[in-house]
């Protein structure tokens, strides 16, 4: 298991080969409170937390740095991607039309061995949702 200084320096190293701006995410072992994620080392694993005023609603557990990694590089890359949807919004389309080819643009460049597993995560949201561009007219 890699220290919480090692995994911001991955971190780090991935923003970098995304092209993304320099502390777009800054680790925190912590609650803040307000719904930041941070990372708890128990028994040997990593776990990802979110809570919010007290209340933890989401918690997911891997000892593998490469999942762990994942998991909080597609956070910023979706919100990055949906950034650039609506920077790039097209009338009468539905956004994640922009959004989904971004994401898995970025987090490609952040470790090419993601790109199927992103692309998988798009799949499976689309086979729930499928594309409705009626819903932008």
């Amino acid at each position: 298991m890699l220290s919480i200084e090692e995994l911001q320096k991955k971190v780090d190293e991935l923003v970098f080969k995304a092209g993304l701006p320099r502390l777009s995410v800054n680790l925190c072992t912590t609650p803040a409170g307000d719904g930041t994620p941070y990372i708890s080392f128990e028994n040997e694993m990593y776990n990802y937390v979110f809570s919010e005023r007290g209340y933890e609603f989401s918690r997911k557990i891997t000892d593998s740095t490469d999942e762990l990694l994942y998991w909080i590089m597609s956070g910023l890359a979706y919100k990055i991607a949906f950034q650039y949807e609506l920077e790039n919004r097209i009338s009468g389309e539905d956004g994640r039309r922009i959004a989904f080819p971004k994401y898995i643009e970025l987090m490609t460049k952040m470790n090419l061995s993601w790109k199927s597993k992103a692309g998988d995560e798009i799949e499976k949201t689309l086979a729930a949702n499928p594309y409705d561009d009626s819903l932008y007219l």
